[in-house]
């Protein structure tokens, strides 16, 4: 008889903790964890606040920050769970359903299916054609990046074909600018086992800054084309930890306008000028920090400018409004054509393949 009673007690027991051990995927649909992404787009400098409304560009209507501004109008996020205990990538997810909450502000919501625990959300826009991210599957090495300009590349901007010895940036990785990435980190959120839905909110904020360079320029009508080339500044992010790299440095390129800054007093307020994107100067860096502007005259001959923007870094228009105005020196451009202008409408004109190279460097 005790055999038997003994027999039925394990049977029960058994039955009992089959029902109550169940085993559950992190993607358990029956726990919904709702989130709402707020892209604050309120404050960021040189872009939706300070804007240098004094330049205007040769031969277009549009403002220099338009291409900028449009880069913080995000259409999808992704959303990637870590677990905080080992780092590691547990789930993702992709959310595009888009509101304008009462304050204008515009909001991404969806719903993730997890189980309940302790987790890590890292949010970021998906559609940044030119801002690269990888090692996704580690939260403290994910990276945000941009690729190296090609040789080719770098040639037809700088003029270094066949010269490789005479390059002051063979030894520097030249990268294109970055566009704005959007973050958001919700760390240590704990999804409890009889929650039915958590809310989880967060703001995105940009991990991009972005400047305007300015130099004055006599003869600028005999430009053709130009681009300029910054050194010493972060080539990446680890958007993980809102950490910029730093070692080694890297140099952004982008290309230059023509306009005019109606402040600089006197006739001639004629200037070369650009909005540009990278992932941050880098604090440390004070003797890396230079600019090559590398000028097609109508000619197509090269011609470059360089020099040295510690002080402009360290001006106080920079630290206020991130705008980097060369005040103490300008570029010359001479007639190439000895006294016999061609006609121009102002804006810039293709160049030729083949040219020759001057080199001058512009004492601040």
């Amino acid at each position: 008889m005790n055999k038997t009673l003994r027999n039925a007690f394990l049977l029960l027991a058994v039955l009992f903790m089959s029902a109550a051990c169940i085993r559950r995927d992190l993607n358990d649909p029956n726990e919904l964890v709702r989130i709402r992404i707020k892209i604050n787009v309120n404050a960021i400098t040189n872009v939706t606040t300070n804007i240098r409304e004094s330049v205007k560009p040769y031969g277009n209507n549009f403002s220099l920050w338009e291409p900028k501004i449009a880069q913080l109008d995000p259409k999808m996020m992704r959303v990637l769970v870590y677990d905080p205990r080992t780092d590691r990538l547990l789930t993702q997810s992709f959310v595009s359903n888009e509101e304008i909450d009462p304050t204008g502000t515009k909001v991404f919501s969806g719903t993730l299916g997890i189980s309940h625990g302790d987790y890590n959300f890292l949010v970021y826009n998906f559609d940044t054609p030119t801002t690269q991210v990888t090692s996704e599957n580690s939260e403290n090495s994910i990276l945000a990046y941009t690729n190296e300009i090609s040789p080719s590349v770098k040639a037809a901007y700088m003029g270094t074909r066949g010269n490789e010895d005479e390059d002051p940036y063979a030894d520097v990785s030249i990268r294109y600018e970055p566009e704005h990435l959007m973050v958001a980190n919700k760390r240590d959120v704990r999804i409890s086992p009889h929650d039915t839905l958590v809310v989880i909110e967060t703001e995105a904020r940009t991990v991009i800054d972005t400047y305007y360079i300015q130099i004055r320029v006599d003869g600028l009508q005999f430009a053709s084309s130009a681009t300029a080339v910054i050194s010493g500044l972060s080539p990446s992010n680890h958007i993980g930890l809102n950490e910029r790299t730093v070692d080694p440095s890297a140099a952004v390129v982008f290309e230059m306008q023509k306009g005019q800054d109606m402040e600089i007093p006197g006739e001639n307020k004629d200037v070369l000028c650009a909005v540009f994107n990278t992932f941050g100067k880098i604090n440390e860096i004070s003797s890396n920090l230079f600019v090559t502007f590398n000028v097609y005259d109508t000619a197509g001959k090269l011609r470059k400018y360089t020099a040295n923007l510690d002080t402009v870094f360290d001006s106080e228009l920079a630290h206020l409004y991130n705008w980097l105005i060369i005040e103490d020196t300008h570029i010359v451009i001479p007639d190439p054509h000895g006294g016999q202008t061609e006609q121009s409408d102002g804006g810039f004109r293709p160049v030729v393949d083949d040219w020759d190279e001057i080199n001058e460097n512009i004492v601040l």
